[in-house]
């Protein structure tokens, strides 16, 4: 478990932790002159507890200037530690810092009264009842407040215990999603090379794994896992976890990049989050809004642009787009802190919903029942209603909401409304709409142009994004059917014969005679015989497939369908007695080599034959070849 302690400036934050670990977490030379935390420090301690897992502490600075380091060291799986001096009070930072750790989705923790020894009781009582109203309404409502003397020793006890047993009840979740690891620091360490620490908030890495960097994609190999500053087998959700990485220098890595796997990765410039803004932000929040973002280690400029409502102070979560400067590796379920670019003081924050760029318009209403559709941490139920609206592709989905991929067949089980295809999901009902749609229109068509081969997948699958793809997914499963054929990339009904129109029956009735060998001539040779200009002559003959009169087999040489079914079963015979060669063939047939290598690179094409160094194999089925 983690503890992130959270306070005011010189509230004793880090003398907390020096009592409860034995360990000084300033370690910065700037913070050993100045007397205040300014980056993240860290100790670790067993609490002599054999049932609680070892506990990490996160000492985060309590300085007004420094929250983008505060903001680093936070997780929402941590236990939150908010440190109140008693001769101070309640200050700036005590009430900013227990905003940004409700933003961030902490739920656990207490509250440390510090510094007892410097007041009377009545002073201690008096900041009690200032704390429960700082904290009324917050994930700290009924948490304990501790009266704690770091000089004297009093109470640190009890807030040992209180942490030993959380820790206790802590169980790690999210172990079989994508790992994720927002980094905070990155060294060398002489002998093992780079090392890179943060906060897991999802999956596991071990030794071996391949990962990358999410900001370059750099891939890095694992060497070597610490978890709680102990060598372990794996670091899990919630672990502060050092990972020795090779494939990097320790100057390649920033605070601000993760360690996720390469199929997860997907830098964004477009967030679309719920937008809660704190009761006391003195400002109405306007389109284009300039903020900065904190998401876990990250930081990046942006700007708040409105969707359908404006978000006011302590008026509920309302949505909004952010298109921020940097790309971020945000997920769905994530959660951000937004602070005002000219008041530099927390404007609000809230939970991801959507990742990358709107299809469409921003305010489109097909966008907003979708973005409606998102439902808190719940993948499942969500995806069980998007599918409603519009096509899900599997493989996005899943890398948005970092889900293992096979995820996503299990959140729709036996569920007869839902079918897949080309690795999307859909109702069925709206593939059935689409594939009626579909069916109306080529026969329409074809009645109206009785001669036509169809119409092109553009030319049927009109419409926006979500209405394009639906069209497109019941094209293919109505080809998959066979509802509907494809021919020379033209799509028509099953059972349509196209007239075939009077100009290319003239043309056929002059190359009929021609074509029909076993060895037809060349089109070079065939328009010299008619006396025929060769480009007009190749043009109109590319009319004869469209309509099964001739197979195209090069760019000059075309057979009667008879013909090249002979060859097609004079293959089949040589294949039956083992893999064949050109030669082979050539000898089985009588066809000069040429001929012979233009026919079988036409049937390799088109899935009959295989080839293999120099011998081929029947795979397919003959018919292919037409």
């Amino acid at each position: 478990m983690i503890v992130t302690l959270a306070g005011h400036v010189d509230h004793g934050k880090t003398s907390l932790v020096h009592a409860l670990t034995g360990v000084d977490t300033d370690t910065l030379a700037e913070e050993k002159r100045r007397g205040l935390t300014i980056d993240l420090g860290f100790a670790y301690a067993d609490l002599g507890d054999a049932e609680a897992s070892r506990v990490g502490f996160v000492d985060v600075p309590g300085h007004h200037r420094f929250v983008h380091n505060m903001v680093a060291g936070i997780a929402s799986r941590q236990f939150a530690m908010l440190v109140i001096a008693v001769d101070d009070g309640v200050m700036p930072q005590s009430r900013e810092h227990l905003q940004i750790l409700s933003l961030l989705g902490l739920s656990r923790g207490i509250v440390v009264l510090n510094k007892i020894d410097r007041v009377p009781p009545a002073r201690v009582a008096e900041v009690r009842r200032d704390v429960g109203a700082l904290t009324a309404g917050t994930f700290l409502h009924d948490a304990p407040a501790l009266p704690v003397s770091c000089i004297t020793g009093t109470g640190v006890a009890e807030v040992r215990r209180h942490i030993a047993s959380a820790a206790r009840a802590d169980r790690a979740s999210g172990v079989n999603e994508p790992f994720r690891l927002p980094i905070d620091r990155a060294f060398t360490v002489r002998g093992s090379g780079t090392v890179v620490t943060g906060t897991v908030l999802a999956g596991a890495a071990r030794t071996d794994d391949r990962l990358v960097l999410a900001d370059t994609g750099t891939t890095v190999r694992v060497r070597g896992v610490r978890v709680q500053n102990q060598d372990a087998d794996a670091a899990t959700p919630g672990d502060r976890a050092a990972i020795n990485l090779a494939g990097v220098s320790a100057e390649e890595v920033t605070r601000g990049d993760w360690l996720l796997p390469a199929e997860s990765r997907e830098p964004v410039t477009r967030t679309c989050i719920e937008l809660a803004v704190l009761a006391d932000f003195p400002r109405a929040v306007k389109h284009n809004h300039p903020v900065h973002v904190y998401h876990a280690s990250s930081h990046a400029q942006a700007r708040i642009l409105l969707i359908d409502q404006t978000p006011a102070p302590g008026d509920g979560a309302v949505l909004v787009d952010l298109a921020s400067a940097t790309p971020l590796h945000v997920k769905v379920g994530d959660r951000i802190v937004l602070r005002d670019h000219d008041l530099a003081r927390t404007l609000g924050g809230g939970r991801v919903v959507a990742v990358g760029d709107p299809q469409g318009r921003r305010r489109a209403p097909a966008r907003l029942k979708l973005l409606a559709a998102v439902q808190a941490d719940d993948a499942a139920a969500t995806a069980r209603a998007a599918i409603h609206l519009a096509p899900l592709h599997a493989a996005t989905f899943a890398r948005r909401w970092n889900l293992a991929p096979d995820r996503m067949a299990a959140f729709f089980g036996d569920a007869t409304d839902v079918v897949e295809i080309d690795g999307h999901w859909l109702a069925r009902a709206a593939l059935n709409t689409a594939e009626t749609h579909l069916q109306e229109r080529l026969t329409g068509h074809h009645q109206q142009y009785p001669d036509s081969s169809g119409l092109t997948e553009s030319e049927l699958c009109a419409g926006d994004l979500d209405q394009a793809t639906t069209l497109r997914l019941a094209l293919q499963h109505l080809a998959a059917t066979d509802a509907v054929r494809v021919e020379g990339g033209d799509y028509a009904l099953a059972a349509h014969q196209a007239d075939i129109p009077n100009h290319v029956k003239r043309l056929f009735d002059q190359v009929e005679r021609p074509l029909d060998s076993i060895q037809p001539p060349s089109l070079g040779d065939i328009a010299k015989r008619l006396k025929r200009p060769f480009p007009a002559f190749e043009r109109e003959m590319r009319a004869l497939p469209a309509f099964g009169l001739a197979i195209r087999v090069s760019d000059t040489r075309y057979y009667l369908p008879a013909r090249l079914l002979e060859m097609a079963d004079q293959a089949a015979g040589l294949a039956a007695q083992g893999p064949f060669t050109v030669r082979n063939f050539r000898d089985a047939t009588g066809v000069g080599r040429n001929v012979v290598i233009e026919v079988l690179e036409h049937f390799d094409r088109t899935g009959f034959t295989r080839r293999s160094g120099d011998t081929r194999t029947i795979v397919g089925n003959r018919n292919a070849i037409l």
